[in-house]
């Protein structure tokens, strides 16, 4: 039988007799537990215990664990240590009539407030320092008693590396959480995670990245590789779960829901040439009762590079709306009872455009399932058709309605047998001059109509 070493036994102490004896931890390894314990928050600082009111800031100004408790708030903030947790209790609601204002480097934790009837233009708070973390919050705003033109966020951040997660914004009159070079300095926003976000009656966004700022104030900033993961509205009256606009780069959205808002995802700007935004990814999105799960309200000034997968949208009216964007990757698309005259999926004046695996499941829409306008360099590649769709006038159809030369059309795998008509349609507006050019339609079960008739195309291997 082997023995553990004596060194790697643990140790007994006798205290009295044979029979009255107890185990304990020998004295040099106390500093070790004791480290483990704080790097896991299992124990609290050295003299939050002793004064929970002063926390462990303690009078040589170090960091640690700051409980506000019946304190004024912004003087808690305005005197702790930079790095510090501010610790408010969430059992404990404060109304504010003038924001909470971050200048440094901390941890805000816990936060309860809400804004006054009828007070406009009025954030609960302001973050204009480097490396803040705002957490376990819930912030209640006034949209019912304030006008659209005196809204304010309930939140704003103005610089890079935030942390904002497990917080939920009600009742506000713009947006929930709005990450924006205008309220800094009007440099660049660079870093940032926000997490576990809930909105309820949030008028405008729950969340909303804003490079420039709608007022176009700003020429140069931009907010640049921000993470949005899990958030979720209902009933946004004029906007929806997470807008991306205004000058924005590496941006990653995903887990998002909607309910009863206007969209799940917007990526859009306010018409000013550096408002561009790149490199945005959006994934696992679900809208229901909404007017779209995702839109790019926007112009052309020079947008790219947007990929979106894994989108379900159910019962909205006008679900995929895609425009003005160059490399566009869309995949695994569900439109379930769609109703209204919008169109299922809708992609404009876009090139560069890849579309994988759509599935539309009951439809009235007097129109094509996918309509692909003024695309360039497009493919389409698997799209399903099921469930009561015969109001549907196709499948897919691919129109251009502009003078200009396209090139480079493929559509394949598209199920829609049976159509009296056209299951694929190739057209240009009547009085337009635009051409197409090497293009392929094949390996499609519908139905083929070309129109276009453009040089070295080829429509082959179609079962209608």
């Amino acid at each position: 039988m082997l023995h553990p070493r004596p060194e790697c036994r643990r140790p007994v102490v006798e205290t009295g007799n044979d029979t009255d004896r107890k185990r304990r931890w020998p004295s040099a390894w106390a500093p070790a537990a004791l480290a483990v314990g704080l790097l896991a928050g299992w124990l609290p600082p050295a003299g939050a215990a002793d004064d929970p009111s002063s926390g462990a800031a303690n009078a040589t100004g170090a960091a640690g664990f700051i409980h506000v408790g019946e304190r004024d708030l912004q003087k808690v903030i305005d005197e702790a240590p930079p790095h510090s947790t501010v610790l408010c209790d969430p059992n404990r609601p404060m109304t504010l009539s003038v924001p909470v204002r971050i200048a440094k480097p901390l941890t805000l934790r816990g936060l309860n407030a809400r804004l006054p009837a009828r007070l406009g233009g009025t954030p609960l708070v302001v973050v204009t320092a480097q490396d803040v973390s705002i957490t376990d919050f819930e912030l209640t705003g006034n949209g019912d008693s304030v006008s659209q033109d005196e809204r304010a966020p309930l939140m704003m951040i103005g610089a890079g590396g935030f942390h904002v997660e497990r917080g939920r914004f009600f009742n506000g009159s713009k947006d929930g959480l709005n990450v924006s070079t205008n309220a800094g300095d009007g440099r660049d926003i660079v870093g940032g995670v926000i997490r576990d976000i809930v909105g309820r009656e949030v008028i405008r966004d729950t969340v909303s990245i804003s490079g420039s700022g709608s007022d176009g104030a700003s020429t140069g900033g931009r907010v640049r590789n921000v993470l949005v993961d899990n958030v979720r509205c209902y009933r946004s009256a004029k906007r929806g779960c997470v807008e991306v606009s205004d000058g924005t780069d590496h941006v990653t959205v995903r887990k998002v829901y909607a309910e009863d808002s206007v969209y799940g995802v917007d990526v859009q700007d306010h018409g000013q040439a550096f408002q561009t935004n790149r490199h945005v990814t959006i994934e696992d999105v679900f809208a229901l009762r909404c007017k779209h799960a995702l839109r790019t309200n926007n112009v052309p000034i020079g947008h790219a590079c947007l990929t979106v997968r894994d989108i379900t949208a159910q019962a909205c009216a006008e679900p995929v709306q895609i425009s003005n964007t160059d490399q566009v990757s869309l995949y695994n698309v569900r439109v379930i009872d769609h109703k209204g005259k919008g169109r299922p999926v809708y992609l404009r004046n876009c090139r560069g455009v890849s579309v994988r695996d759509v599935a539309i499941e009951n439809s009235d829409h007097e129109g094509p399932a996918v309509l692909l306008e003024d695309c360039d360099a497009a493919l389409l590649d698997g799209l399903i058709l099921r469930g009561d769709v015969a109001r549907l006038t196709g499948a897919v159809s691919y129109r251009i309605r502009t003078d200009r030369a396209y090139t480079g059309l493929r559509i394949s795998n598209v199920l829609a047998p049976g159509w009296a008509d056209a299951g694929i349609l190739l057209e240009i507006a009547d009085g337009k001059k635009g051409t197409l050019s090497d293009y392929l339609v094949s390996g499609n079960l519908a139905r083929v109509t070309d129109r276009i008739r453009g040089p070295r195309g080829l429509i082959a291997n179609n079962l209608p």
